[in-house]
């Protein structure tokens, strides 16, 4: 059977529709688009996320032989700020103690732990200066307490803190940790932690200082005088000017006092090995022009 041709007619009614449709979607899409240009943008939130409720002090891990964290910079998680009381925390002798089966390694570490309930954090700093510890104590044992020496030395890492300051709000104790593993030497090194009481955060280098560059070159245009008044005869000028020099790795140590901002250095930085670690106290008085008026320290300078 042959098929009808269609008329021209009727061919157009059927692409009529066709038609109509693909320009109602053309123009939609450009309504679209002019809408989309014109249109007033949604604003988005780039603030920093909610503080979490535990404090964090501490990085998580530490590489072998290296300090807790590095003070000088910020290294705590922001949370709220918790009640005070008006008495200063009571703090006990905690300590790690762990010892080899088979007699090669001794490991006792003291620490100062809060009692909870006379600080808000108690509980959550406890814990993380007890993880730091455990942490040390491992590298000594997996590191240089493995050694087993064969005239029977047992290799020991001691540890024990000095109270620099204890107020409702402050706290800072320096940590000292003695290596006894080579025979005939002995590794003394030290660390601080100042804290924040009411919001359990580690106090860093920049909570103190307005500018940190500002703050070493006053450091170590102060360091020197203070050190000849410490060290008298035993003072070398060469030796305390390359060791006291304006760059952060000299003044890692440092704690707070009521007298002043307390830098303990290292063995050798600064004086002869058999001066052990020698530490100087910079006045708050010789500060407070470079220090942050509204920081946890300010009070303490008299701000």
């Amino acid at each position: 059977m042959r098929l009808r041709k269609k008329s021209f007619g009727e061919r157009a009614r059927e692409t009529v529709p066709v038609f109509v449709i693909v320009v109602m979607g053309i123009a939609g899409v450009f309504v679209a688009m002019n809408v989309l240009v014109t249109a007033v943008p949604t604003a988005i939130d780039n603030g920093s996320p909610s503080p979490s409720t535990r404090p964090v002090l501490f990085a998580s891990g530490l590489p072998t032989g290296g300090p807790f964290v590095d003070p000088t910079e910020a290294t705590s998680t922001p949370g709220p700020t918790a009640s005070l009381p008006s008495v200063p925390p009571t703090i006990v002798n905690s300590a790690v103690s762990e010892k080899d089966p088979d007699g090669a390694w001794v490991v006792y570490l003291r620490y100062p732990a809060f009692v909870v309930g006379t600080t808000p954090w108690a509980d959550s700093i406890d814990a993380d200066i007890l993880v730091e510890l455990r942490t040390r104590a491992a590298q000594f044992e997996q590191g240089p307490a493995s050694d087993r020496r064969a005239d029977g030395k047992v290799n020991t890492l001691t540890g024990s803190f000095t109270t620099e300051l204890l107020t409702p709000a402050l706290a800072s104790f320096t940590l000292t940790l003695v290596d006894e593993t080579t025979p005939g030497h002995t590794t003394t090194t030290v660390e601080t932690l100042n804290l924040d009481l009411g919001t359990g955060q580690r106090i860093s280098f920049g909570d103190v200082f307005m500018d940190s560059q500002t703050a070493l070159t006053v450091l170590f245009q102060q360091a020197p005088p203070l050190l000849l008044a410490k060290l008298g005869a035993a003072y070398d000028q060469a030796v305390a000017t390359e060791g006291t020099g304006p760059i952060m790795a000299n003044y890692t140590h440092w704690a707070l006092t009521p007298a002043g901002f307390k830098v303990t250095f290292s063995q050798s930085q600064v004086a002869a090995l058999d001066q052990g670690l020698p530490f100087v106290v910079f006045p708050w008085t010789d500060l407070k022009s470079i220090m942050v008026a509204t920081g946890p320290v300010a009070q303490l300078a008299g701000f």
